[in-house]
């Protein structure tokens, strides 16, 4: 980022699966709102990229775990970490000729949400 602050209309925290979802959702239905993903680890999956241990998946049905406006299409309702983290990525190669979006990677310090403390925040971005 510049010097200068930026300014958007929508600032998404992380970039998992509710993140791009939520990233997705708000260019599909808000079209006219900038956003940015706000996002720790310079790749987006979030939970479903962090652990990559043997085994992993869902414990939660895809069927709903997945987005309303991309089913999940796989026979298998159960899902391991990488066939999830696959979906994810995908959804968001998908709908990138919709986003104008800024995937900012940066870890910040914890803050209380005082004032100061917020604009402290928009300084460091």
């Amino acid at each position: 980022m510049t010097g200068k602050p930026e300014f958007v209309d929508v600032l998404v925290i992380g970039a998992g699966l509710a993140g791009i979802g939520s990233a997705c959702q708000l260019r599909r239905n808000m079209p006219q709102l900038s956003l940015a993903i706000l996002e720790a680890r310079p790749v987006s999956g979030g939970t479903w990229d962090l652990f990559r241990y043997p085994g992993i998946r869902s414990d939660s049905d895809m069927y709903t775990y997945s987005y309303g406006f991309k089913p999940w299409t796989a026979k298998s309702a159960i899902a391991d970490g990488d066939t999830i983290l696959k979906y994810i990525r995908e959804t968001a190669e998908e709908y990138a000729s919709l986003m104008d979006l800024a995937m900012i990677s940066m870890r910040l310090s914890p803050i209380s949400a005082s004032a100061s403390s917020l604009s402290e925040l928009a300084a460091r971005l």
